[in-house]
């Protein structure tokens, strides 16, 4: 079977081109050909895939490295025509789905789309609330010319269905256990990070933007410094919002983006996870933090809490409420016996989450949808 995938913007620092890169080699595992169409980035290499390059633009609104694709199929038709694709798989709902949908309708290829990203919530955060129902039926008007549609969560999948969008399939993504895992834990991290003193460690690890709510973060770090609690925050990530948080918490340590044993060691030598964010469709994040044998503290909102059991693996708080989200973490750092008994169920429940599972049930969704295009 021959996929072709299309993506806007390939990042080493986006957590969907993380998923598309460990989907792709689970795939090729299973025999899956694959070749990426995507906008012009330094990044591209990093897909375990060759990539069919088209023109692309950089938005005056957007993040630096993202790029809009320019909705014309003459940048790669004739090079995917050589491909032969049995199957095109979209992981962006913006400009460069029409091509892909165009291209697959003149050539009775079957399509199937993967719901990564809660745009509209993110209209919020850039003050167009207003435009939250365009954001809505624009996805609806992309995803509902596809077979099927993947959601990497129930509560994910629950948003698409309240909007209408149909054909909705509940595929969890993994986690990569030879990165994440407890053996990377470090005692002279830890003690450099604490200055050679004993604290606990709270670990953020995301983007630095507006919609991952760290407002909240630097609140309840805040509140927990006025309190005299005894811990270190450490923010593992880069982006717009790093410079006004450096200058917000001088005590906080910053250690930019990380990759490889730096973001494995960052992880497993922390304590607990303090993930503020309420916009999530899944949580790569929070499924290495506990694969890494941390609690995650997280935001009961999105895609998150549907695998968090509160107060047995981890802890739920209020979206954006400071309160909250200060005491679920003061439990853990007043109770050490809590600490290390949600650990453990935290590790174990990581284990659910499989690479090779993911590509299987893909796999299958694949077949279905050629059979059933074959049958129109």
């Amino acid at each position: 079977m021959k996929v072709a995938y299309f993506i806007a913007t390939v990042n080493q620092s986006d957590g969907v081109t993380h998923v598309l890169r460990s989907l792709i080699m689970e795939e090729k595992n299973l025999g899956l050909k694959s070749v990426i169409v995507t906008s012009r980035s330094k990044y591209a290499s990093i897909l375990p895939s060759p990539t069919i390059k088209i023109p692309a633009v950089v938005p005056p609104f957007a993040y630096k490295d993202y790029r809009i694709a320019l909705p014309e199929t003459d940048g790669f038709e004739k090079q995917l025509d050589k491909f032969k694709p049995d199957i095109i798989h979209l992981h962006s709902p913006d400009t460069i789905a029409w091509p892909a949908l165009k291209y697959a309708q003149k050539r009775n290829i079957p399509v199937i789309a993967t719901y990564h990203t809660n745009f509209a919530r993110y209209t919020s955060y850039s003050h167009l609330t207003s435009l939250k129902p365009l954001v809505w039926w624009w996805l609806k008007k992309i995803y509902n010319q596809t077979q099927f549609v993947t959601a990497p969560s129930s509560g994910a999948a629950r948003e698409l269905t309240s909007h209408r969008i149909k054909n909705i399939n509940i595929i969890p993504w993994g986690v990569d256990f030879t990165s994440f895992n407890p053996s990377f834990r470090s005692l002279e991290w830890r003690k450099k990070i604490n200055q050679g003193q004993e604290k606990s460690i709270l670990l953020c690890a995301c983007r630095l933007r507006a919609e991952k709510d760290l407002e909240t973060l630097a609140a309840v770090y805040q509140r927990l410094r006025r309190k005299n609690h005894n811990f270190s925050l450490v923010v593992a990530g880069d982006g717009p919002m790093r410079k006004t948080l450096e200058k917000d918490l001088p005590e906080v340590v910053f250690l930019g983006y990380l990759e490889g044993k730096a973001l494995s060691t960052a992880y497993a030598s922390s304590d607990i996870l303090f993930f503020p964010s309420s916009t999530e469709t899944f949580g790569n994040v929070i499924i290495e933090g506990m694969a890494s044998g941390l609690t995650p503290v997280i935001a009961d909102a999105g895609g998150g809490r549907t695998f968090i059991k509160n107060g047995e693996n981890g802890f739920l708080a209020k979206p954006k409420n400071v309160t909250d989200f200060y005491n679920q973490i003061v439990k853990l750092l007043d109770n050490p016996r809590l600490l290390e008994t949600t650990r453990h169920e935290a590790l174990k429940s990581s284990k659910n989450f499989l690479w090779p599972e993911v590509a299987q049930k893909m796999f299958k969704l694949y077949q279905k949808a050629i059979r059933l295009n074959k049958g129109r």
